[in-house]
């Protein structure tokens, strides 16, 4: 060592510092190795902006080899890629363009497949690839459904005016005092509700203890509603001919109708003769290309959005009840509209014989006569339901006033046991409280269903059992009726 020169200490100590700084530039370059070894495999796409040679290839984030090289062949861009030898590609991977956040660099992402599938070999092509998104079409997208959505706000502000708006905040507000009052309610009535959810508990669990019990004695019910069948026809019959008198009542606004749907026919026959001469966006549709090219995207959209309607599921409800604690009949007609499996909602109309009551107090000469008087016969339900398994929770309106309910389904929602609450400012006849009920409904065959239990169980004056049956069936057909109104889709 004493003979070494320093000439060949410094050719020695510059080879290992020209080798290190090799090693350094072919890693943190991505370039592979002089000796790295593998398989190569072709994957074949038509656009590839923004991916250069060296690129790695990753499996599920992990690298797995390198793009080699990138060559155009009929059009196509042709890609090499070089795999670990360690790493089984089959017959159904899959190759895409991904891209390490919004601006980074592109890479490829490879699925190597499933193995019931034959592996590749050196040379062999992966048939499957997917390219990815384009910039320039998301923002051109983009762009449109702002310039829809300004549209729409546009819309808007000339339809409300001050009136309009005015009224919109009147309603916020008697919306804020009626959650006030429930809050009140609720904490007032704390006790009572606590004491109805263990008692239904406790009517669940003996259910489930004599469910063989319970279906002997809904096919009693069943025989004796069946002798009572005629009755239930003649109510049946009432209602009809309560619907008859409505649509009687109303003939002077059908009359006025036909007159507007004639005047619209006349408005359409002068927008047909605008068209014929080129006059409007219609007229110009037939000489412009891009605005047909626009009007096609914008028909593409609303397509995707009647694909609600086919999703959408309809179901009828006509049934009726006999009350023993107001000896009356009741009859009901439900539509339920269920677009998502676990959202749904009710609109219904009830012929109520009582109906909600309105009272006034007259005081003349020191002396005060109060008068009572029906308002209404027909009342309406809507409400929204949120459905958790086998329970379901509805908000909303029942027979023209605020209500809550909620249902628990059991026995392939054969049957259901239900519990409502609604009038809370006790506005029906002799009431003193909300109208609160509880009842089990089950399903004897396909369409026909039987339903019983207590009512007003919080007026004690006017509680009573009720008992009933009707028909309940998805109607395919009715959704359509729904799908051909109007509708703005926005994406």
């Amino acid at each position: 060592m004493k003979n070494v020169t320093t000439e060949l200490k410094v050719g020695i100590f510059a080879i290992i510092v020209i080798i290190i700084l090799s090693y350094m530039t072919f890693k943190v370059g991505g370039m592979p190795m002089i000796w790295e070894k593998g398989y190569r495999l072709y994957a074949e796409f038509d656009d590839v902006s923004g991916l250069d040679e060296q690129s790695r290839i990753k499996i599920a984030g992990v690298e797995a080899g390198l793009l080699e090289k990138i060559r155009l062949k009929n059009g196509k861009a042709k890609l090499t890629l070089l795999i670990q030898p360690d790493i089984e590609v089959y017959r159904n991977a899959v190759v895409s363009l991904r891209m390490s956040g919004l601006l980074g660099d592109r890479y490829l992402a490879l699925s190597p497949g499933t193995p019931d599938q034959p592996v590749l070999n050196d040379g062999d092509t992966i048939a499957e690839t997917f390219p990815a998104a384009d910039i320039d079409i998301l923002a051109n997208q983009l762009t449109s459904a702002a310039v829809q959505i300004s549209d729409l706000t546009k819309n808007i502000n000339s339809i409300f005016g001050e009136t309009e708006k005015q009224s919109l905040r009147d309603a916020i507000q008697n919306l804020r005092a009626v959650t006030m009052n429930l809050k009140e309610i609720s904490a007032e009535n704390r006790v009572p509700l606590r004491n109805v959810i263990a008692q239904l508990e406790k009517f669940t669990d003996a259910l489930g203890d004599k469910g063989p019990g319970v279906i002997d004695d809904l096919s009693n019910v069943a025989r004796n509603l069946n002798e009572k069948g005629p009755e239930f026809i003649d109510n049946l019959n009432k209602a009809s001919r309560d619907l008859k008198e409505v649509i009687e009542e109303n003939r002077f606004a059908l009359k006025q109708s036909i007159e507007n749907i004639q005047s619209v026919s006349k408005s359409a026959d002068n927008i047909a003769h605008k068209i014929e001469q080129g006059e409007g966006t219609l007229g110009k549709l037939m000489t412009d290309d891009s605005l047909y090219k626009s009007l096609s995207s914008v028909s593409g959209k609303v397509d995707q959005s009647f694909d609600f309607v086919g999703r959408l599921r309809t179901y009828l409800d006509f049934h009726t009840e006999y009350n023993t604690g107001e000896s009356e009949w009741k009859g009901y007609f439900d539509l339920t509209l269920r677009p998502r499996q676990d959202t749904y909602y009710i609109i219904g109309i009830v012929t109520d014989p009582l109906g909600s009551v309105k009272r006034t107090e007259t005081t003349i000469d020191g002396v005060t006569e109060i008068k009572d008087e029906v308002e209404s016969r027909f009342e309406f339900t809507a409400q929204f339901a949120k459905r958790y398994d086998n329970v379901a929770l509805r908000i909303g309106l029942m027979e023209n006033t605020f209500a809550l309910g909620a249902d628990y389904f059991f026995h392939n929602e054969d049957g259901r046991v239900k519990f409502d609450v609604w009038d809370f400012s006790a506005d029906e006849a002799g009431a003193d409280e909300a109208h609160a009920r509880i009842g089990l409904d089950y399903r004897l065959f396909k369409y026909f269903f039987v339903s019983g239990g207590v009512d007003n169980l919080l007026n004690s004056n006017r509680r009573g059992i009720y008992l009933g049956g009707g028909l309940k069936f998805e109607d395919e057909d009715f959704k359509y009726l729904l799908g051909s109104a109007p509708n703005i889709s926005i994406q």
